[in-house]
């Protein structure tokens, strides 16, 4: 290996490191968010969120396994217990599983990465595969992507949420800012910015966007390339409590 390429892989293995450290932090100190399980009306509207993103009934999805990637604070496994599913949380870092056992006990919660996620699973599949907001903070949407495919026996729902609009300058401009920054003076500037007015929202969702060194924006077309690739049907649609996203909400089965 040469010396341009192992500096190269030193800068990648940062990267990745200070994205990981970054959804720890967020998940473990910020609360200000009205869509987590901090919130009491998330809490009562959650289950109903997630039978309008995959367009299912109750009966229809009661007893489901499923297998939510990249959990976070646990919003989603939550949503799916309260539906009667038998839940798999996953997440890369240790605070975010932590907190998702505290709020689901009832949920089995593995720590892993997405990339090692099939072979520590030793080829389990799931009747829904639910990954939101995950793939486009790997290092490899692509491939994320392949091992999703993976977790799915011939009837199972994949269903994902991906950065998709172009985030402009202003944002890749404070992305590269707040990687100079520790952790607790991205909060602080992220505050600060809010203060004056020049963002908008909660540090919680702010940091998700604007902390997170590796955001990819795929394309519709790129990601219907993929969901071809291995015969899913391909289905949008925007879930009407956030109906205002420009983002790809997709849901896929395999076709007959």
């Amino acid at each position: 290996m040469s010396i341009k390429e192992k500096r190269e892989k030193t800068t990648k293995n940062r990267i990745v490191e200070d994205t990981i450290k970054s959804f720890d932090y967020q998940w473990t100190h910020l609360s200000d968010s009205q869509y987590i399980l901090n919130d009491e009306n998330w809490k009562k509207n959650v289950d109903e969120y997630i039978l309008d993103e995959i367009s299912i009934s109750k009966d229809q999805i009661k007893s489901k396994t499923v297998i939510d990637i990249g959990c976070g604070g646990g919003r989603w496994t939550y949503g799916f217990a309260k539906l009667g599913c038998t839940v798999t949380a996953v997440d890369v870092s240790e605070g975010p599983a932590r907190i998702t056992k505290e709020f689901v006990p009832t949920a089995e919660v593995i720590v892993s990465d997405l990339f090692d996620l099939y072979t520590k699973l030793k080829g389990r599949t799931f009747d829904i595969v639910w990954c939101w907001g995950v793939i486009h903070h790997t290092g490899d949407p692509k491939k994320a992507f392949d091992i999703l495919f993976k977790l799915m026996h011939p009837q199972s729902i994949l269903h994902m949420y991906v950065y998709s609009f172009d985030r402009g300058i202003r944002v890749k401009t404070l992305r590269k800012i707040m990687g100079f920054l520790s952790l607790p003076n991205r909060e602080k500037a992220i505050k600060m910015l809010i203060r004056m007015g020049i963002l908008h929202g909660s540090v919680h969702e702010l940091f998700d966007t604007l902390s997170t060194q590796i955001n990819f924006e795929i394309s519709e077309e790129e990601l219907k390339k993929w969901f071809s690739k291995y015969n899913l049907t391909y289905r949008r649609y925007t879930p009407q409590w956030v109906k205002e996203s420009r983002d790809l909400f997709v849901t896929g089965t395999r076709s007959a």
